[in-house]
């Protein structure tokens, strides 16, 4: 899952309307119609929307050969077929199906895929065909989603089920108050879509790109909203976006310049797990410190213990002025992207070339 700007809670009311689809991607009727329209209008903006220059990070971390947008949009379609609403009931669509001649590989799951429920992945990530096809494979139980009367099954975290509330169309978190659809919104939502579509790479250890829980010390601390990789989600959303925002002729610079805040806040989700613990213990011994010093400055101490007793205070004020120091100057954000995860997806799936999906979006438009 993407958080926004803390938690967002996503919200969203149903709109009866057939599955469709677009440019390759079939949207569930549980996705609101404004929200199908709005979405389709960024699948639009990244297909058309001139490319004047290419980002090398962006393009060397898809593994993508063009930064135009029939790549982008061939990058996304080969990870994201279907899109359902918040209010999709994943229990009541769950299928468990006969595993016939399909096996799992025997590769090993990721460390952050544990317990009996699918809602522990779900929590992680918001791609619910990556959700279901570990759970599937933990249980060694082939499963599949009804998406409209057909029966989807989930032979690979590529099988691409992404779930989107209202949240990803707050108000609030939205660029151009005035206009859902302005060009500034749809790179913000691409940013997203990117970000999720990346859930549906990875094998063994690295399937699903599973987040890590951020730091002590980090804004988000505590939450699985932080990741260790080089090319993990947040990674990828905000190169997306970066690439984006340098071919939006159309965004002014105020949209511009928050948009590139948001991407900063993106990188910053990204850690270095030894800084991260150097910097845990030094907090420790901080707070150890500070409550040794409260305990010296407030007690009750014999005359004879002064001398003993100031001492000590003189002695933890020092210690705390150092601590201070060096949590100051330890970040934990690596100076260089870290290493990166293996992205090749595992299960059954098949690339789409280039030419395949551009010719169904040139159908779609």
């Amino acid at each position: 899952m993407k958080f926004l700007a803390v938690l967002t809670v996503l919200s969203c009311l149903s709109s009866a309307h057939a599955l469709e689809e677009f440019g390759g991607i079939s949207f569930h009727s549980s996705v609101p119609a404004d929200q199908v329209a709005s979405l389709k209008n960024d699948l639009r903006y990244v297909f058309t929307n001139p490319v004047t220059q290419s980002d090398a990070e962006f393009l060397s971390t898809t593994g993508l050969t063009a930064g135009t947008g029939d790549h982008l949009h061939n990058w996304i379609y080969n990870r994201v077929r279907y899109i359902v609403g918040e209010n999709y009931d994943l229990r009541r669509n769950f299928r468990a199906r006969p595993k016939l001649f399909f096996k799992y590989p025997k590769s090993p799951l990721p460390d952050g895929m544990s317990g009996n429920s699918i809602n522990v992945v779900q929590v992680v990530m918001s791609n619910l065909g990556g959700a279901v096809y570990l759970t599937g494979k933990k249980e060694d139980v082939l499963l599949g989603l009804d998406m409209d009367g057909d029966l989807v099954s989930v032979k690979s975290p590529r099988t691409g089920i992404l779930q989107v509330g209202s949240g990803l169309f707050y108000e609030g978190f939205s660029i151009n108050k005035s206009d859902v659809n302005a060009p500034a919104n749809s790179v913000s939502r691409l940013g997203t879509l990117f970000h999720e579509a990346r859930h549906s790479d990875g094998n063994g250890k690295s399937t699903g790109f599973l987040h890590d829980i951020c730091p002590a010390g980090h804004q988000y601390e505590g939450h699985a909203a932080c990741e260790v990789s080089g090319n993990g989600s947040y990674t990828l959303g905000a190169l997306s976006e970066r690439h984006m925002v340098q071919n939006c002729g159309t965004c002014t610079t105020e949209e511009k310049t928050i948009l590139v805040a948001r991407i900063a806040d993106s990188f910053n989700r990204v850690f270095d797990r030894s800084k991260a613990q150097a910097r845990a213990t030094l907090l420790a011994e901080l707070k150890t410190a500070k409550e040794l010093l409260q305990m010296y400055q407030t007690g009750s101490w014999p005359r004879t213990m002064r001398a003993q007793v100031d001492g000590e205070i003189r002695a933890l004020r020092s210690k705390i002025t150092t601590l201070e120091a060096q949590l100051a100057n330890l970040t934990i954000v690596p100076d260089v992207r870290p290493a990166s995860l293996d992205p090749r997806a595992e299960g059954n799936f098949k690339e789409e070339s280039v030419q395949k999906s551009a010719g169904l979006m040139r159908k779609s438009l």
